[in-house]
């Protein structure tokens, strides 16, 4: 049981660090889905009056799961968009993890673990080499009852951290008058998957989290709202989306899509499977039914752009961009699609400038970058092509290099927008 308990504690020390360093690397660009999970983060802010700005970011990863890490970044993963019941169910987590930032559990956490670092590294390795020396393993067994009492102090600590958090999560459905029924929904989802796995009642209760039982009483005892809002229109909107990255990611379990929500998923899939005309008839249907949602519009550029019908694609692209003039996604496509072998001096200078704050929102995009290279070198923009080498040749090793050579290549260009750029991507 003792090994149980350290391998346990090893564990999270190391998924708390995996967290503090995440990669974007499986990172999911979709506008409409970071514009509805900001719309549920705007509710949830608002009741609990909560001012700082929170940065969302979606990850490919089948697990249901969310989480915080440092600098306000929300991560979702794309299983508890596919997973969650409703919009409620995902509105909780979102709240939960709000939670975690309101009461600074990342910092406290951080603390806590250095803490112990320390406190491992001094006390333990004298006790140890003193039991060594002293050929005495009743000093050596002192030491790994120690490491155990640190990690269960550790344990209850951080699941004292999550019963904040579940609670302030079930206050804001209370605050917002949203009925409780599909936490618990997808509370049954993860439990089945953690017993899936194997971990059991009394696994868990080596776990940072509160076991689900407990989850389930706090629930039931916090929920006690008699007239509760349930927007039609919100949940239909998740639908979509749920429908959305279930064909993308070739979900079969459709139990919780319906009519127009299975159409649009079908649509998709049907592309996905090669079959375009199919595709197409069943997403034409939509649109016709329901022009408002400009995203079906995106959807239809993707799948045509994923056919081969690049001028095709950008003539809906263009659409949504009307619309929505800050996807960057949109624009990230169209930039890269583009032939510019026949565009003329002047508007090869506009598309130039139009999409360099590309080079902000995706800094370290290869295609981005060589394409620019490219540009650079066709327009002749000599300085412009410094700096596109200079963030191109910069590897993780001498990272620190980089601002001071963009400052003195700052120094050097008399070129306004250069400087812009410059200043903005040192500040990232």
């Amino acid at each position: 049981m003792v090994v149980l308990k350290i391998q346990l504690f090893s564990y999270i020390f190391f998924t708390v660090l995996f967290f503090s360093n995440f990669s974007l690397s499986s990172q999911i660009f979709d506008y409409e889905t970071e514009l509805f999970l900001n719309k549920l983060i705007i509710d949830i802010k608002s009741v609990n009056k909560f001012n700082k700005n929170i940065k969302i970011y979606i990850i490919k990863d089948d697990n249901p799961n969310a989480f915080v890490i440092s600098e306000n970044k929300l991560i979702v993963s794309s299983g508890l968009l596919e997973q969650s019941p409703d919009y409620v169910s995902l509105l909780a987590v979102l709240a939960h993890e709000i939670g975690h930032l309101e009461y600074f559990h990342l910092e406290k956490r951080k603390e806590t673990l250095q803490k112990f670092s320390k406190l491992n590294l001094i006390s333990n390795l004298a006790l140890i080499s003193g039991s060594i020396l002293a050929q005495d393993p009743q000093v050596l067994g002192g030491a790994v009852a120690s490491q155990v009492n640190i990690n269960n102090f550790y344990l209850s600590f951080s699941r004292e951290q999550e019963r904040e958090a579940d609670l302030y999560s079930i206050k804001t459905l209370q605050k917002l008058n949203l009925p409780s029924e599909s936490v618990k929904e997808l509370l049954k989802i993860l439990e089945k998957n953690a017993l899936d796995k194997g971990f059991d009642e009394n696994y868990q209760k080596f776990s940072t989290h509160p076991i689900f039982k407990e989850r389930y009483e706090i629930i039931d005892y916090n929920s006690k709202n008699k007239i509760l809002n349930f927007n039609k229109d919100t949940q239909d909107e998740f639908n979509f989306i749920k429908a959305k990255f279930m064909a993308y990611n070739d979900t079969l379990n459709l139990t919780n899509l319906n009519d127009d929500h299975k159409t649009y998923y079908d649509s998709i899939s049907s592309s996905e499977s090669g079959n375009l005309v199919i595709s197409l008839k069943k997403l034409n249907f939509l649109i016709k039914k329901f022009p408002i949602n400009t995203f079906f519009l995106e959807t239809k550029g993707d799948i045509l752009r994923s056919h081969g019908y690049l001028n095709e694609s950008v003539k809906f692209y263009k659409l949504v961009l009307n619309k929505y003039p800050d996807n960057y996604y949109i624009k990230y496509k169209i930039f890269l699609d583009t032939n510019m072998k026949n565009m003329q001096l002047n508007s090869k200078i506009n598309f130039f400038y139009e999409n360099i704050n590309l080079i902000i929102q995706f800094p370290k995009n290869k295609y981005i970058i060589n394409k620019f290279i490219e540009i650079a070198k066709d327009l002749e923009k000599i300085y412009w092509l410094d700096f596109f080498n200079t963030i191109s040749d910069i590897n993780s090793k001498n990272m620190e290099e980089l601002p001071k050579k963009l400052n003195n290549l700052s120094k050097e260009t008399n070129e306004t927008k250069l400087k812009k750029i410059i200043n903005e991507y040192n500040n990232l």
